[in-house]
């Protein structure tokens, strides 16, 4: 098979993406891989293979030496293995970590399914804190709306078996 570019050389490497459920595969020799940013010579992380090839911005974060004080990995550890020693690396590395984790999904902060009834639980704590807030600054009408959504977010949370459980 012939290289794609220059269409001279033989293909030697086989390049695959798939960007919005669409696959593109390219084969390339290996000057034309070269010419287009691709080091074939050098091994590469796992990360790396999967995110570009190897962002400056990564090497240069991963070498300022920045531990995680929990379980003590570096980020030259993640570089290296491609995985995080504990969940405090998340936060540990969080700078590192930011371009993977938007090159692999739409935001860096997990949006997915939450079990039953956290989802009514987490508006009904963001509620109970605008409610502290009104009544601070001394909004009582938006309070009080604010407390009945709240009784009756509860009510619905519990089932229906009355949401009295200390607000009033």
């Amino acid at each position: 098979m012939k290289c794609e570019i220059c269409e001279c050389n033989d293909a030697s490497v086989h390049f695959k993406q798939v960007c919005n459920g669409q696959i593109k595969e390219m084969y390339v020799c290996e000057e034309c891989a070269a010419e287009n940013g691709f080091d074939l010579q050098s091994p590469l992380s796992m990360p790396d293979f999967l995110f570009g090839a190897g962002l400056q911005q990564d090497k240069q974060a991963a070498s300022k030496g920045k531990t995680c004080l929990v379980c003590g990995s570096t980020g030259k550890d993640f570089k290296k293995r491609s995985l995080l020693g504990c969940p405090s690396c998340y936060e540990a590395f969080a700078e590192e970590l930011s371009p993977y984790l938007r090159a692999m999904q739409k935001g860096v902060r997990h949006v997915g399914k939450a079990p039953a009834g956290e989802a009514l639980t987490a508006e009904i704590a963001a509620m109970q804190q605008a409610l502290e807030r009104a009544v601070s600054s001394q909004d009582f009408e938006e309070a009080a709306t604010l407390r009945d959504r709240i009784r009756d977010l509860r009510a619905q949370r519990n089932g229906g078996e009355g949401g009295d459980d200390g607000v009033c």
